[in-house]
């Protein structure tokens, strides 16, 4: 990609204060190329994950914040290596995605050509501060649980980013509170959908492509889909959604942790089978090709084709009112045939209320 790859952005004045009150930028071992150092100005690390880190930096020729995505091109210390074909990859998703205010917006792109195992850089949008996971903590840690009419006010913005992925011929495949973008204020919260770096083509998807076993990475298990557990490598959007599932049931549960995360007495897919119920993957067609007619046969005779698990008793009336539980319950639907979508998500009785923007979806008053 070239240095230049710019989506254009109206000029604006850097604020008169902003080089006086913005936090000096963390201390980094990993120098940017001279020619991101002289058009990004580094003001804080925001982020470090498995393929790099993201800064806070002031885009000199864009004149706005962005969040600048550093690629490691090497595996040495927590990073993992990654080349062109990532940045490529994650890069053309966001621009097939581009123009939805629940989805980050791609800035550019640039490459450190002047080594073999160079580092790459993804620049988008600043969005806010913060991710999911982090504010969530904030929340418990301040005591102030989600209300309902925040939980769907963030899940109404979040599924909508969902249906713009899904639009566009994409699945995000890494849909946790760690690739949501939070930005907040004392009247307003807004969440945009980041992290595409597992993102791939929908259409690819479907036919079953080979990939040597990529497919079986999409999604951390805490948020994977019961198909993916089976092995199933023919899956559709249906895996982002219930990975918003989970997210719902996480702003519910209020413990700022993954809702189904494994513990020294279960598995992640134990506890989904437990919770969500069984009675859908059972039903489902592909159980039999993906898991073999053995343990097909051994649920059934545990009484799982009837098994509607116990969600509801983890989130009852007083925490989840019925609209809202046929939304929850539609997203961790175990078959994934029967999962709602974030189209037909966005459809039911929950979201029915007046929206203040001309996205769909994207209301941000509860």
């Amino acid at each position: 990609m070239a240095d230049d790859d710019v989506v254009s952005a109206e000029e604006e004045e850097e604020p008169p204060e902003a080089a006086t009150t913005q936090e000096p930028a963390a201390p980094c071992s990993y120098f940017w190329p001279p020619a991101v150092s002289a058009r990004y100005e580094r003001r804080g690390k925001l982020a470090e994950g498995m393929f790099g880190d993201v800064h806070r930096a002031w885009d000199r020729a864009g004149g706005r914040l962005v969040a600048v995505k550093r690629l490691s091109g090497r595996t040495e210390g927590p990073f993992l290596k990654t080349g062109l074909a990532d940045l490529a990859r994650e890069a053309m998703s966001l621009r097939a995605c581009r123009g939805h205010p629940c989805v980050v917006e791609l800035v550019a792109t640039h490459a450190d050509t002047r080594r073999g195992d160079g580092d790459c850089f993804l620049v988008t949008a600043y969005a806010g501060p913060t991710n999911l996971r982090r504010y969530m903590s904030l929340r418990r840690a301040e005591r102030r649980p989600f209300a309902e009419a925040e939980v769907r006010a963030a899940m109404r913005q979040l599924l909508a980013g969902a249906e713009r992925v899904h639009g566009a011929g994409v699945l995000h495949r890494d849909m946790v509170p760690e690739n949501v973008v939070v930005d907040y204020d004392d009247q307003t919260t807004l969440y945009r959908i980041c992290g595409f770096a597992m993102s791939e083509s929908a259409a690819e998807r479907a036919a079953g492509r080979d990939d040597g076993g990529a497919a079986a990475l999409a999604s951390p298990s805490p948020y994977r889909a019961p198909e993916v557990f089976l092995g199933a490598r023919d899956y559709d959007g249906g895996i982002d959604t219930w990975a918003l599932g989970c997210i719902m049931a996480e702003l519910l549960a209020g413990d700022g942790r993954p809702f189904f995360r494994a513990d020294e007495g279960a598995t992640a897919f134990e506890k989904v089978l437990h919770v969500a119920g069984t009675r859908g993957i059972v039903e489902w067609p592909g159980m039999q090709r993906l898991a073999g007619p053995d343990l097909a046969a051994r649920l059934r005779e545990k009484g799982a084709a009837t098994y509607d698990g116990c969600l509801r008793k983890v989130f009852p009336k007083k925490v989840l009112s019925k609209d809202g539980f046929e939304v929850l319950s539609g997203l961790l639907q175990t078959n994934p045939k029967n999962r709602l979508t974030a189209e037909a998500a966005l459809s039911m009785p929950w979201f029915r209320r007046r929206r203040r923007f001309g996205f769909r979806g994207c209301c941000f008053r509860p």
